[in-house]
């Protein structure tokens, strides 16, 4: 029997100890991120091409100006600019014959596990801008709209030296391992922020 409770202690500490460790990683990254989510009113090729059209836009008409220094002031700054993503992408979809218009807000929204070509970023809840294009019944695009990661790349994202040097000074040295490392002691870690993220979003589900 002791044996038994000794394990299950055990298991109890582990399991504690883990979700603690996700959590800060998770916390780490939702403070110093902020995601894109762009979602096409549907899966034709046409409603497709618009959403990227669109992203193209917005990322090169308001994301290349995020420089704010500080978490909240970045965060001020993409929410005082709502109604500018929205007019363009208002603007892309009208000018490419479309009559649905676009939908911009800024929140926490749960981003699946996404790779690119230069980092991968595990599944949790991240705070972001979300642009739904009509009736948002399409597939989706993801991307890091700061630090500044999608310019010019499509879904081939990599770090530029500025974008790299940013997330050296924002995120904790492990955490910055975790999402650009792929040595067998990060895969490990990255493993267990992700399961842990996994399983809480299913329970709140």
């Amino acid at each position: 029997m002791n044996k038994i409770i000794g394990a299950i202690a055990v298991a109890l500490c582990i399991s504690a100890a883990a979700t603690a460790y996700s959590d800060n990683v998770q916390e780490n990254l939702q403070k110093n991120l902020v995601r894109l989510h762009i979602i096409a009113d549907s899966d034709d090729d046409d409603d497709q091409a618009v959403k990227l059209k669109v992203r193209d836009a917005i990322l090169q008409s308001v994301g290349e100006h995020i420089q704010a220094g500080s978490d909240e002031e970045c965060r001020d700054e993409i929410i005082n600019n709502l109604d500018k993503i929205e007019q363009i992408a208002n603007s892309v979809l009208q000018e490419n014959g479309f009559n649905y218009k676009s939908h911009a807000e800024y929140g926490k929204f749960s981003f699946p596990q996404k790779t690119y070509k230069s980092m991968t970023l595990p599944s949790g809840d991240y705070y972001g801008v979300r642009i739904m294009l009509g009736s948002g019944e399409g597939h989706n695009w993801w991307c890091v709209m700061y630090p500044p990661l999608c310019f010019n790349e499509g879904e081939e994202v990599s770090l530029s030296r500025e974008s790299e040097k940013i997330l050296r000074e924002k995120l904790d040295a492990d955490t910055y391992d975790i999402i650009t490392k792929k040595n067998n002691e990060v895969v490990v870690k990255f493993k267990i922020v992700e399961l842990v993220q996994e399983i809480k979003q299913k329970l709140s589900d």
